[in-house]
């Protein structure tokens, strides 16, 4: 199945078994494991809603936008149109780099979760409709990042999980999901890594775009507007990629087994492609700076993509493998600070080599696999076979909370206990009142 009709048909069969999902119940462990999805998403996007760039954004609003209605993730800020909350809140999410995400490869919730909350404020379902459309969503969005292979230096924000997006939007709308997900399709934004590695935050707006062309394609759609139901795979199968497994998106679906159970959590604020790394450095003892003369990083090809030392700024440093090993050594700690960009840090990262090693190329995607040595007069050397946060190595409901409550400060407790209770709520509106009266 490698024709764009074919895969055409493939998307369509994606999105038919995705939706069976809505409007529920879902089985226990998928209801827990999303709401924790949707609380960390928020969270996020919270945490990088405190960022210089992002309180400007929000005062540099166009005059005339009608219709308020949905909630920006900002204490105090006013409402807006669901296209703007959807775009401002997903924006906001990708700042830190602690969105959660899936292999191989890409970051649903962050396109997903601020288009579907959005659409169920301003239409008043309930949480446990917006909690389904998110797992909807989310199936196709992974069956689609599993499906297709991107061709460097094609980044995976901005297209394929905002056709989840659009599904789940639909759903909440209550319009055709086939036809919205084909006019997202046709329209997506498309990045590349380049921007990553410069630090063009203007690169943080694609999970914005796709979030916000969710809920845009249902405007479309209402209007008479008609998508390409081959556009996934013309642009994706051909242009900025090949489909690697097709079958991904007929394979049937076990409602007890969704994809949004094979997630992973990110405790550190950088690309995730640096988390094996990270928690490996700080699996070992301290080691003097100035004893340190060489370190090694074995991983896998894909992690390749960060063996770059960074430009100076917080961007760039978040996506280099030797900046992230090196502020790890530095700190001995993990918090949204320690990436920001330093000069020593980046005098260390000098002293960083990065190599594939073979045996952990052969567990790759199913793990992300990493070893890094340390030359520091003795040889001190730590390996880990996922990230902390992986679905094979989980973080704790506890641990998620404490994630939470740092990044959404003021209105944390809250607002995580009204998250954690979405399901239960008749009216999402009434959800993230805690923000609107901050």
């Amino acid at each position: 199945m490698t024709g764009t009709g074919a895969l055409a048909r493939g998307v369509s069969a994606a999105i038919g078994q995705a939706v069976t999902l809505f409007p529920g119940p879902l089985a226990e462990p998928v209801r827990r494991h999303a709401l924790h999805v949707v609380a960390d998403t928020v969270g996020v996007s919270l945490g990088g809603g405190r960022t210089p760039e992002m309180t400007r954004l929000r005062e540099a609003q166009l005059p005339g936008v009608a219709a308020p209605g949905a909630t920006v993730l900002a204490p105090g800020a006013p409402p807006t149109t669901a296209e703007e909350a959807a775009f401002l809140n997903a924006t906001a999410g990708s700042f830190l780099e602690l969105d959660e995400g899936m292999r191989p490869t890409g970051h649903p919730g962050m396109h997903i979760v601020p288009a579907a909350l959005a659409a169920a404020e301003v239409a008043h379902r309930s949480g446990a409709e917006l909690l389904t459309a998110v797992v909807a969503g989310y199936e196709v969005a992974a069956r689609l990042l599993t499906a297709f292979r991107l061709t460097p230096p094609t980044h995976p924000h901005g297209h394929l999980a905002g056709v989840g997006a659009a599904v789940a939007v639909a759903l909440l709308l209550e319009e055709d999901p086939q036809a919205v997900a084909a006019i997202a399709a046709t329209t997506p934004n498309v990045p590349v890594w380049n921007a990553c590695y410069e630090g063009a935050t203007a690169r943080n707006t694609a999970m914005g775009l796709a979030a916000q062309n969710a809920l845009r394609a249902v405007r479309l759609h209402r209007a008479g507007f008609r998508g390409s139901p081959e556009s996934v795979g013309a642009l994706f199968g051909q242009v900025t990629g090949k489909a690697v497994a097709a079958d991904a998106l007929t394979a049937e679906l076990d409602p007890a087994s969704p994809a949004i159970l094979r997630n992973y959590f990110k405790r550190h604020s950088a690309c995730a492609l640096t988390h094996g790394a990270i928690d490996a450095v700080l699996s070992l003892p301290a080691v003097p700076v100035d004893e340190i003369s060489a370190v090694e990083v074995r991983t896998v090809t894909n992690n390749l993509k960060l063996d770059r030392q960074a430009a100076p700024n917080d961007l760039s440093a978040r996506f280099s493998l030797p900046y992230a090993v090196a502020a790890t050594l530095l700190t001995r700690a993990s918090e949204v600070s320690t990436f920001d960009y330093r000069p020593p840090v980046a005098e260390l990262a000098r002293r960083v080599r990065v190599t594939v090693d073979p045996e952990l190329e052969r567990q790759w995607p199913r793990h992300s696999p990493t070893r890094v040595v340390v030359h520091a007069g003795e040889r001190l050397e730590a390996s880990v076979s996922d990230p902390r946060g992986h679905h094979h190595d989980p973080l704790t409901a506890d641990e998620l909370r404490a994630k939470f409550l740092a990044l959404a400060d003021a209105p944390g407790p809250q607002l995580w206990d009204r998250l954690i209770g979405l399901d239960r709520e008749p009216d999402v509106a009434r959800v993230l009142e805690p923000l609107r009266d901050a």
